[in-house]
């Protein structure tokens, strides 16, 4: 929150001092505890171009048209004679799994089946893919591809076999493969469309999980060997049948998503979208990482200050990787301007959300009841409290000194205005997790530095132009006197609203929760405490624990954590669990 802002934003300079020695301001300034959003370092696995040849091509066609011909045990005992003997190659492995997938009666010859189906596939797939383009010519055969398009009709342009992909990271793996399954897992990609389809896509553009199979080898006229690869676009695991045996699909929902992250650039915008709200590099709005669905519970993930979606990494790919909530759930990430108040944020965020389920009501049948789960983080937290609480005119009365009904008013700026304090708790939300959430404020905004922070913050016009629109013909006579300095000019910052002393934070924190929450609360010392005084000593660097504590909650962990508990293995267990008994 502002301690990390105020580490980054005075980074250079505190280097500097700390050159000459002088360390009692990196230590007022907290220098080594600046934590950052996680990162993501793919590579891929350099490997040599395999030599794809048919040494015989007329000895190949003549053993293939004999192996058609054959029952299906002769044909068993003709492949395991080929692939014993030199010379075969990867084409004896896919014509052997080709034709006897659809004869193999039990587990045995299936097994055998798919492992020269599969070796053989690999093979033609890594010569015939070359930086993520198809080469469908050889000089031995030709590919016949049939790939498909996304969920808005557009083809891919770059496909990644997902098996020559290293992470360095520990946590993150490809998803097992199904050792019955069929088919190659590839990542597909394609660059982001300026058309109303994508609008709700990353602007890094949209990758896919895709399946990839040979689904058919025979020779034309001119005796050319001809393979049919065949691409599956898949959103759930799904099956295909060869003759009459049905095989999975591979299957990998959560790497396409960490291709994403290798080609992130919505963390550059995190400075400007706190410092200069109207000069990001990023659009602000909501996000989907996979295909926007209409069956599918939405969770909509929510940063804090001076953060950005790439927070989520962890957490977004641990239910990606896991084949029962994959199935259930799909992921919205908000980005927002973190310098413009969170009451501000929260109602064009309502307002977001309302208007992309009214959407997918209509675009993709979304039940209008489909339910929602929250999840906020730090400020993230402020704000999707608000779609489950019901103020009336408590928040209003703190700030002004008659109803919204005796005040003149240009109607469209006023009840946009109206709306910040003035709203009702959204029906579809389930549930909410609060991590790391200051619900009482930090004592860390009231510091110098932290206003000396906020006085660098540039609101976005959106906010400041309204709030000047509002008071022309509205007196600042008519705003409580707790309320009056944080509204003249051009209105109050992000962190003015955290200070413990801000009237709307401490007003909302008292309201009844309409739905169920989940609080998670960091810790740098100890994840648990025993009473009053042994849970006032702890903290996360940034939020006490009374101020993150929730005593409405359903359920509260204590995780370590220095205000990055979206990372913590702990906190993530936890909200998988919540969501699968949801489910």
């Amino acid at each position: 929150m502002v301690y990390h802002l105020l580490c980054l934003t005075l980074k250079s300079k505190l280097q500097a001092i700390l050159r000459h020695g002088n360390l009692l301001p990196a230590l007022l300034f907290g220098l080594s505890a600046c934590t950052t959003a996680p990162k993501v370092i793919v590579q891929q696995k350099v490997l040599s171009k395999p030599l794809v040849t048919i040494s015989d091509p007329e000895h190949f066609r003549l053993w293939y048209q004999h192996l058609q011909s054959e029952t299906p045990s002769a044909q068993l005992a003709l492949c395991q004679i080929a692939l014993t003997s030199a010379p075969s190659s990867a084409f004896h492995q896919l014509a052997c799994g080709l034709t006897l997938l659809p004869h193999a009666s039990n587990i045995t010859e299936r097994s055998q089946a798919l492992r020269w189906y599969q070796t053989g596939l690999e093979v033609l797939v890594r010569s015939q893919l070359q930086q993520g383009k198809w080469q469908p010519r050889h000089r031995d055969f030709q590919l016949q591809l049939q790939l498909p398009t996304d969920e808005s009709g557009l083809p891919f342009t770059r496909y990644t076999q997902v098996a020559d992909l290293v992470f360095r990271e520990p946590w993150i793996a490809p998803a097992a493969q199904n050792p019955q399954g069929v088919g190659l897992v590839m990542a597909a990609e394609r660059a982001f469309n300026k058309q109303a389809t994508d609008q709700n896509y990353p602007r890094e553009g949209i990758f896919r999980a895709v399946t990839v199979l040979a689904t058919h080898l025979h020779f034309d006229d001119q005796d050319q060997l001809q393979i049919q690869l065949t691409g599956y676009y898949l959103t759930d695991p799904k099956s295909v049948s060869f003759g009459k045996q049905s095989y999975p699909l591979q299957y990998d929902s959560a790497t396409a998503y960490l291709l994403l992250l290798r080609e992130a650039r919505i963390d550059q915008a995190e400075w400007a979208a706190l410092f200069d709200g109207n000069n990001s590099s990023y659009d602000y709005g909501i996000y989907s990482i996979a295909p926007l669905s209409g069956s599918k519970i939405p969770i909509l993930m929510i940063h804090g200050l001076h953060s950005s979606p790439m927070i989520w990494l962890r957490l977004s790919h641990a239910i990606y990787a896991d084949p029962e909530l994959s199935a259930k759930y799909q992921i919205w990430h908000a980005f927002y301007p973190t310098g413009a108040p969170p009451f501000f944020n929260a109602m064009r965020l309502r307002a977001q959300v309302d208007e992309l389920r009214a959407r997918l009501q209509l675009q993709l049948a979304m039940p209008a009841d489909l339910p929602m789960v929250l999840i906020g983080h730090s400020m993230g937290g402020i704000i999707a409290k608000t779609f489950i609480v019901e103020p009336e005119y408590r928040l209003w009365d703190q700030t002004f000194m008659r109803r919204p009904e005796q005040l003149p008013r240009e109607h469209r700026d006023f009840m946009r205005y109206q709306d910040v304090f003035i709203f009702k708790p959204r029906p579809y939300v389930q549930s909410v997790f609060f991590l790391d959430t200051p619900h009482h404020g930090a004592e860390m905004a009231e510091t110098w530095y932290s206003r000396l922070a906020s006085a660098w913050i540039r609101l976005p016009s959106i906010f400041s132009d309204l709030n000047r629109r509002v008071f022309k013909n509205l007196s600042y006579d008519l705003v409580t006197p707790q309320m009056n300095r944080y509204l003249k000019n051009d209105g109050p910052t992000s962190v003015d609203v955290l200070s413990p002393q801000h009237p709307l934070l401490q007003e909302i924190a008292k309201l009844p929760y309409q739905k169920p929450v989940y609080s998670i609360v960091g810790s740098t010392s100890t994840p648990f405490c025993y009473n009053e005084k042994s849970c006032a000593q702890l903290n996360d660097s940034v939020v006490p624990f009374f101020s993150a504590h929730q005593s409405q909650a359903q359920e509260q962990i204590i995780v370590l954590s220095e205000h990055n508990s979206y990372q913590s293995p702990d906190a993530i267990a936890f909200i998988l669990k919540k969501l699968r008994e949801q489910m």
